[in-house]
């Protein structure tokens, strides 16, 4: 097959070029293009289990970039349905979700409503563009509470999990791995079996990029990146602060902690906290001294969020928080 610039006809599956990548979609008409997901460029904040199939006019799916129609050849267009036939298959889809930038992504879904095939010809350039870029991301996302814990890939890790006695704990951890499977791969293009892991102290490291971990209650966080990166997870919960504030802050953030107002209290303890196991993580010290982290002068960003309908601090240390890109409600 070839790609050409051409007027489409109703069933062509086209793309349009976006930056070292590209977006597929399937003609309709000029009113009607559809395709899984709007443009890159238009999704950065859509989380990916919240991208489904949709329908736009073609100014929408071009985003001012240029239109290209797939032609086949005639060997190759034996495979391919009638053009009625591709556009119902289109439409019969519109709402679904399940989207994976390398396994389920707008390339499989044109050539499924072309050819009934599963392919993405560009999966190797999506890898090479997310390895590439500079990057700090984050990934969050609910722990299942259901399902059986197959065996992972990493023999380390697998080994540390059989000697973990309590159920839940065991579920956290597994999933938490799962989450940086998929952190891995969606960022840098890494699969689990190229990569060598070992442990340092308690903290796991690999060869070939940064990364943290953490989990509280049913939320699982991962942070990876190509420097030294620390995130913290925590489930808010009602605790007397004012005690604990007394021994874990530095005179500092003791002075700020008390020109607070009550109810400001808890919110400033929480964010500091979470920030002080991130920047303990990000050093790679061995020791957690909470009152050595200050956070007000180390390179910390606090988020609130919320997983599964409940609210949790989230806190991630680098050297370049400008570059953080947060990715709640993976599905795992």
């Amino acid at each position: 097959m070839k790609w050409i610039t051409q007027d489409p006809k109703p069933g062509d599956m086209i793309r349009v070029g976006l930056g070292t990548i590209y977006h597929f979609g399937i003609f309709v008409s000029a009113e009607e293009v559809i395709q899984f997901g709007p443009a890159p460029t238009l999704r950065e904040t859509i989380p990916d289990c919240q991208v489904e199939v949709v329908a736009s006019d073609i100014d929408t799916f071009l985003a001012g970039g240029v239109l290209e129609v797939c032609v086949y050849e005639d060997g190759e267009q034996k495979k391919c349905r009638k053009p009625e036939e591709v556009i119902e298959c289109a439409r019969q889809r519109l709402g679904e979700r399940g989207y994976h930038i390398l396994y389920n992504n707008c390339e499989h879904f044109a050539n499924e409503c072309l050819s009934g095939e599963h392919i993405c010809h560009q999966a190797d350039d999506v890898r090479a563009m997310f390895r590439n870029l500079p990057v700090v991301d984050v990934y969050v996302a609910e722990m299942p509470l259901e399902g059986e814990l197959l065996p992972l890939s990493c023999a380390l890790r697998q080994a540390d999990l059989e000697g973990v006695s309590a159920p839940r704990l065991r579920r956290q951890k597994y999933f938490v791995w799962k989450l940086l499977e998929y952190a891995l791969e969606r960022s840098f293009g890494l699969k689990m079996r190229d990569l060598t892991f070992r442990k340092e102290g308690d903290r796991y490291v690999c060869d070939k990029a940064f990364f943290s971990l953490s989990h509280s209650g049913n939320g699982l966080a991962v942070a990876v990146s190509r420097d030294r990166v620390g995130v913290d997870l925590e489930k808010v919960t009602a605790r007397d602060t004012d005690c604990l504030a007394q021994r874990v802050f530095t005179p500092e953030e003791m002075n700020v902690y008390t020109t607070l107002p009550g109810e400001d209290r808890s919110d400033f303890f929480f964010r500091a906290w979470t920030g002080k196991e991130a920047l303990f993580k990000a050093a790679g010290q061995d020791t957690f001294i909470p009152a050595e982290q200050n956070t007000l002068q180390g390179n910390v960003r606090n988020y609130s969020i919320t997983v599964g309908g409940e609210a949790f601090y989230l806190s991630v240390a680098t050297k370049t928080p400008e570059r953080i890109r947060l990715y709640e409600n993976i599905a795992l």
